[in-house]
């Protein structure tokens, strides 16, 4: 797919995240895709691309699958379609490429996504709903700490008076220049985490590093990198890796330094996020997939995502 075509598209969805962008999909496929893709677009009559689904053939245990590219790392999945365009069409192109192949799998569609709209004749579809995602919704006036609840409200003030009291703490976030020390921050302190708990972590993969080490600078060059860095003496002590869209913040991953006693580094990398989203007019802050009790403290909202399997009928 051309990148202009489909940085114009992404631009055209209102739906469109940064998990549909091409500075995610483009560099996902260089560093974690396989060797069979296919790109289902639609143009309108005077070739304007209008719609378009990324693809490549996952073969499962001897099952031909399809799938949406960024799949399993990309927390929500989905088509690109511009206002107005025929969805219709769109699943034509798609079920062009499906035909040859045992199934089409879509997971991690969000409850509006036009992937969930009935297939065409011949075609059956089975869903099931999938991850939970919670989401805050932020005030539309005024600060974040008053609209939180009393008792995040609280921790929040008391997690940044026991930082001040430590000394030389700083949390804001990162400038375009820091993105590649704060990532190598974040493979390390992710991995350190899990090793604690002994299993590796998603982070400590080199091909799943290299992917972010392409995207990460991608993505802030489009202006939709959001990092949350927390330093102590300098050194930094938690990174919050995150996306911005039109409308919504998201936290993606990160990496929380649990070695220094009384401190809670993890609440202020995501305090200055959450802030600076309210600050910019964010209605939602997106927690993305996972259900830990942290997210529900801040006052977010289970939201769930559906898988879909589409065969022939």
């Amino acid at each position: 797919m051309n990148p202009d075509e489909h940085w114009r598209l992404w631009r055209a969805d209102p739906r469109a995240t940064p998990f549909q962008s091409p500075a995610w999909l483009d560099h996902w496929w260089t560093y974690l895709g396989g060797v069979e893709r296919h790109d289902a677009e639609l143009r309108d009559d005077g070739g304007r691309l209008v719609g378009a689904l990324p693809l490549f053939v996952w073969n499962d245990g001897g099952v031909r699958r399809l799938v949406p590219v960024g799949a399993g790392h990309s927390d929500y999945c989905d088509a690109l379609l511009a206002p107005g365009a025929d969805m219709d069409r769109l699943w034509a192109a798609i079920l062009a490429h499906a035909d040859r192949r045992d199934e089409l799998l879509l997971p991690d569609l969000r409850a509006d996504s036009p992937l969930l709209t009935p297939p065409p004749t011949g075609w059956t579809a089975e869903d099931e709903q999938m991850e939970t995602c919670p989401v805050l919704a932020l005030p539309r006036q005024g600060p974040l700490l008053p609209a939180l609840g009393k008792t995040q409200r609280r921790k929040v003030v008391h997690d940044r008076h026991r930082a001040a009291r430590l000394g030389g703490v700083e949390e804001r976030l990162a400038r375009p220049d820091e993105i590649g020390e704060a990532l190598e921050a974040l493979f390390a302190l992710h991995t350190a985490r899990w090793a604690g708990a002994g299993e590796a972590g998603v982070l400590a993969d080199p091909k799943v590093r290299a992917f972010h080490r392409a995207a990460a600078p991608a993505l802030s060059e489009a202006g939709l990198l959001r990092l949350s860095l927390v330093r102590h003496e300098g050194r930094i002590v938690a990174v919050l890796y995150g996306f911005a869209d039109r409308s919504r913040w998201h936290s993606y991953i990160n990496g929380i330094d649990m070695t220094v006693p009384g401190q809670s580094f993890g609440t202020l990398a995501f305090a200055t996020l959450i802030e600076a989203a309210t600050a910019h007019g964010a209605r939602e802050f997106h927690f993305l997939r996972g259900e830990e009790p942290y997210k529900y403290a801040w006052g977010a909202a289970p939201r769930r995502t559906f898988r879909r399997i589409v065969r022939r009928a």
